[in-house]
């Protein structure tokens, strides 16, 4: 797995916004001065070691009773894919009554459970890395039903962005022009610019919930084999 960390420039202007008060860089997870090999955390070097029951854990029921047990077992490390697979129902983005997605709007109930996963993980100290995109969120069956999906929202067309209708590829053959759109990526156009606005949206609402805390680690992709760009 290549692990492509989010680098946050704005993290002074998002404190502003979001009201984070008291926490310092120098205390956030980061590697151990010392030695790269481990990480540091408030100054104290760390060794991470965990695992869960889904590599979705925000979107988990009975979340608390999971983290004591993680807790209690000794763990301090979780992994939380921002997903993009479950039910209609648990999507980041509003789902409306005629069974459509509004990329403008969010779903509250996503986001008070991940923003839930950040508290009760930080009351617990267990760390959490974050991977923002699953490539396997995009292909296949879970294209069929994703906000992201033309046909699956209202605003914006496959004509509109070049998407097609469907990606019955492994993920790991690249073809979802989804991971390019940054310009200069291979499979690159213009028509990508609109989903990159909504991709930017959705990392800084992210950002808005978990800069407020310092035990989070960002990865971009999981298992990827999209160019490093785009990280």
């Amino acid at each position: 797995m290549i692990l492509m960390f989010l680098t946050v420039t704005a993290g002074a202007l998002l404190a502003q916004t979001t009201g984070i008060s008291g926490l310092k860089n120098e205390d956030r997870i980061q590697p151990w001065s010392e030695n790269p090999m481990y990480w540091q955390y408030k100054g104290e070097s760390a060794l991470l070691l965990g695992g869960s029951k889904t590599d979705h854990i925000f979107l988990a029921d009975s979340l608390i009773e999971h983290l004591n047990d993680i807790s209690e077992t000794g763990a301090n490390y979780v992994r939380n894919t921002m997903s993009q697979r479950e039910a209609k129902e648990l999507k980041a983005h509003l789902l409306l009554a005629d069974g459509k997605f509004d990329m403008e709007r969010w779903n509250s109930d996503y986001w008070t459970r991940f923003e839930n996963m950040l508290k009760w993980t930080s009351e617990r100290d267990i760390f959490v890395q974050i991977e923002v995109w699953d490539r396997f969120d995009f292909s296949r069956v879970n294209w069929e039903i994703s906000p992201w999906n033309p046909g699956c929202n209202i605003n914006y067309s496959h004509d509109m962005t070049g998407f097609s209708k469907e990606y019955p590829l492994h993920p790991s053959a690249d073809k979802q022009p989804f991971f390019h759109s940054i310009p200069g990526m291979p499979n690159y156009s213009e028509k990508l610019d609109i989903i990159r606005k909504y991709q930017e949206e959705f990392v800084l609402k992210m950002l808005l919930y978990s800069l407020n805390y310092g035990h989070v680690l960002y990865c971009m992709n999981n298992e990827t084999s999209t160019p490093a760009v785009w990280g």
